[in-house]
């Protein structure tokens, strides 16, 4: 039985991970080929290679879902084409513990997506984006933010520049009291991040500080440092200058919970939060809906016919998913139900449908 087991397991692991070649190699070919519109310049037909090469990881890991659902129905299709998935019925496997092994293969899927999304994809996205920049001649540094713009409480904040080691060149602040009237404006040129026992915040260096009285005057004073306390750390400013798609879940939940505390909306980072922790349900529905498959209405159909099923289902999902994401940044909708709503959809398709055929 175990042997068994480890058979189909192995037979569906490797349907899914030629599959996944096989997406990621076609991938490969229509963004390079898309890419070359952009030569110009210094910016030649190798360097959109070598662009594309970068980002193959990130759609790797958005195209995982498909290639498991496709995965599944062309391994457990061959089993069904040979008869063996009818060999293994009769001695009396249920349909339960084969859709088990077929998970069990699929788990492996699943890790190779956390370790993509998480390890990978932010560095190569980041090094794609970089290698188009220098070849295109611009002046690209990750991590560096150019006119930035921040609210932390009732004060206003704005960065000129936010270099990549986390110093602040032109930082304005402007303070505004409860009826919305600005009372302090305040100009740094440059701020450096101090974390003490005590405090932590900004050290900003020359300071210039205009109050704005009652009377209708301005006062202004000249410092030659001043401590600002503040949440903001260079940690959330090199988040807020990457993508939610590039960042790590740690990155993603803290900075989103730092722009809630500040009255901010934080909808597409805890929408890419919870994007990222519910993949692997999402990989596990797909497969549940090509075990409902094989072993309902695509038992007896060509493998031609199965992949295009795999590719058109799997399309669906995706661009549901997507549609219920953005209407949900749209009508502020809670993010997780947005990601959820279709993962259970599949799910409740894929468990009526097995219980149906059991």
């Amino acid at each position: 039985m175990t042997k068994l087991s480890r058979y189909v397991s192995f037979n569906v692991l490797m349907a899914m991970l030629l599959v996944q070649v096989l997406l990621l190699g076609l991938d490969l070919v229509f963004s390079f080929i898309g890419e070359l519109d952009s030569v110009r310049g210094n910016y030649r037909a190798w360097d959109a290679f070598v662009y594309t090469v970068f980002i193959v990881p990130g759609h790797a890991y958005q195209i995982l879902p498909i290639s498991a659902l496709v995965g599944a129905l062309v391994g457990l299709g061959s089993l069904a084409s040979s008869s063996e998935l009818t060999v293994i019925r009769a001695a009396g496997i249920s349909t339960l513990r084969i859709v088990w092994w077929v998970m069990r293969g699929a788990l492996v899927i699943v890790v190779f997506g956390l370790v993509l999304g998480e390890f990978v994809v932010p560095h190569t996205d980041q090094r794609a984006e970089a290698t188009k920049a220098i070849a295109l001649g611009q002046d690209y540094q990750p991590g560096r933010v150019a006119g930035y713009w921040q609210r932390e409480g009732d004060d206003l904040l704005n960065i000129r520049l936010v270099t990549p080691q986390g110093k602040l060149l032109g930082v304005s602040r402007y303070q505004y009291d409860e009826n919305g009237q600005i009372k302090v404006a305040s100009h740094a040129a440059t701020a450096d991040f101090s974390a003490t026992a005590e405090t932590t915040g900004w050290l900003l260096n020359d300071v210039r500080v205009t109050e704005f009285l009652e009377s209708g005057e301005s006062q202004v004073s000249q410092l030659d440092q001043l401590l600002w306390p503040v949440g903001l750390t260079p940690e959330f400013l090199r988040t807020a200058a990457a993508s939610p798609e590039q960042l790590r879940l740690g990155a993603l939940l803290g900075f989103a919970n730092y722009l809630q505390s500040q009255g901010q909306d934080a909808g597409a980072y805890v929408l890419q939060f919870w994007k990222k922790v519910l993949s692997p349900l999402a990989i596990f529905s797909m497969v549940l809906i090509a075990c409902s498959f094989i072993f309902g209405p695509l038992r007896s159909v060509t493998l031609g016919f199965r992949i295009i099923i795999g590719v058109l289902v799997g399309l669906v999902f995706r661009y549901t998913q997507e549609a219920f994401g953005f209407a949900s940044l749209l009508f502020q909708w809670p993010p997780l139900l947005a990601v959820l709503f279709p993962i259970l959809l599949c799910m409740v398709i894929g468990v009526y449908a097995l219980y149906r055929v059991r």
